[in-house]
């Protein structure tokens, strides 16, 4: 099956993963998430371009969706496969390499060492909108190693995926979470004061709808802020 991303909400985690879910939640209550469609099981090539011509998408992101990824328990961060700027004649055999993800060495690996049992590794697929950011970056709601109530952006020019995969060093700026005001930062400036304030407020506003510190990733284009994708901070 397909459907769209505003379709879905948490209800549907079964069947569209972790991510897809969280998107649609998020979607659903007003969040500007890029806009695009979740492939539940191996699809007809054909319904995936008829949804992709209907969506009027140019190019796209590529992102695996399994059921015990971005869980309470266990985030599975980096595990799955995600493409970026993909075109058309690309979309197929993206999708396909994140359903065959599941059976990678990386998630026989993880399941080992956090002694995971019986977990469902199961995977839909995101194709969604590509945002070719000026500034990307992840932000936690509290900080997943000391447990501070405080606010962490990272951010680096350009998009996200090399900060997620831990190959490029940020500029990380803490932020006191009651005033919103900088308590601490580190590396160049790249966001306003304002961006700033903007993307606290949205973290804050998540962490409150998904009742539970969050690990979000987000997108600067244009001086509009995108979230990519929300997930429980699993380490705290």
């Amino acid at each position: 099956m397909i459907y769209k991303l505003d379709e879905i909400t948490k209800k549907d985690v079964q069947e569209v993963g972790g991510k897809a879910a969280n998107l649609g939640e998020l979607i659903k209550f007003g969040f500007n998430v890029p806009k695009g469609f979740v492939c539940t099981a191996k699809e007809n090539k054909n319904n995936i371009y008829n949804m992709y011509n209907k969506l009027k998408l140019d190019k796209v992101a590529v992102r695996s969706s399994a059921i015990c990824e971005d869980g309470t328990q266990n985030s599975y961060a980096g595990q799955f496969e995600t493409f970026l700027n993909i075109d058309k004649e690309e979309i197929i055999k993206s999708v396909e390499k994140c359903y065959e993800s599941n059976r990678s060495e990386n998630i026989k690996g993880y399941i080992n060492e956090k002694n995971i049992v019986d977990d469902n590794t199961k995977v839909s697929v995101i194709v969604q909108e590509m945002i070719d950011g000026d500034i990307s970056g992840v932000m936690f709601t509290k900080n997943p190693v000391s447990g501070d109530d405080t606010i962490i952006i990272e951010s680096v020019l350009g998009l996200g995926e090399k900060l997620v995969q831990g190959e490029v060093t940020p500029a990380q700026i803490i932020i006191n979470k009651n005033t919103l005001m900088i308590a601490n930062k580190v590396g160049i400036k790249m966001l306003s004061k304002n961006e700033i304030e903007s993307l606290s407020k949205i973290g804050l506003d998540i962490e409150r709808f998904f009742k539970a510190p969050q690990d979000i990733e987000w997108s600067l284009k244009d001086g509009k802020i995108y979230i990519l994708q929300t997930r429980n901070i699993t380490t705290l």
